[in-house]
């Protein structure tokens, strides 16, 4: 089967192969997950066939395709994951914190054993202290109480 693909969809797919190799592999050290890294090799070793040749290089040491800093930059693949890590930070960071607090209110097991539409009318005002805040004022109010002791 072959698949017939223009050169704009080709960009479009090797920027959606690297933001998903990116998502699966970039926190892993040892761990990575071969058949996305394999299949990125794979589609990336068409660059010249799509024309695309400035937009990926070959390492020969690695033996390995790359996307070069200039496509990065350009296709803003980069500004992309720092939006996505972004809200995502923040997300769990709310979510994280009215959950903690939901169990210290209601305790484990309580919250445990709650219907989900209960769990999520009692967690809601939480979010919502939370959200406010941190639209408000980000990180500056924020201070661990207990924990390593942390120069100030």
């Amino acid at each position: 089967m072959k698949i017939n693909i223009t050169k704009k969809q080709y960009k479009t797919l090797i920027k959606l192969l690297h933001l998903g190799t990116w998502m699966a592999n970039a926190h892993r050290t040892d761990d990575r997950i071969e058949e996305f890294d394999e299949l990125e090799q794979y589609i990336l070793s068409f660059c010249r066939d799509f024309g695309m040749d400035d937009s990926v290089e070959y390492a020969e040491d690695l033996k390995m395709f790359f996307l070069t800093g200039e496509f990065l930059d350009e296709s803003g693949v980069e500004e992309l994951i720092d939006e996505y890590d972004n809200d995502t930070f923040w997300d769990e960071l709310m979510y994280r914190m009215a959950e903690r607090d939901l169990i210290e209110k209601y305790g484990e097991d309580t919250v445990r054993k709650m219907e989900f539409e209960e769990r999520i009318d009692k967690e809601q005002p939480f979010l919502n202290a939370y959200e406010k805040e941190f639209e408000e004022s980000g990180l500056s109010n924020l201070r661990l109480i207990k924990g390593p002791n942390i120069i100030h």
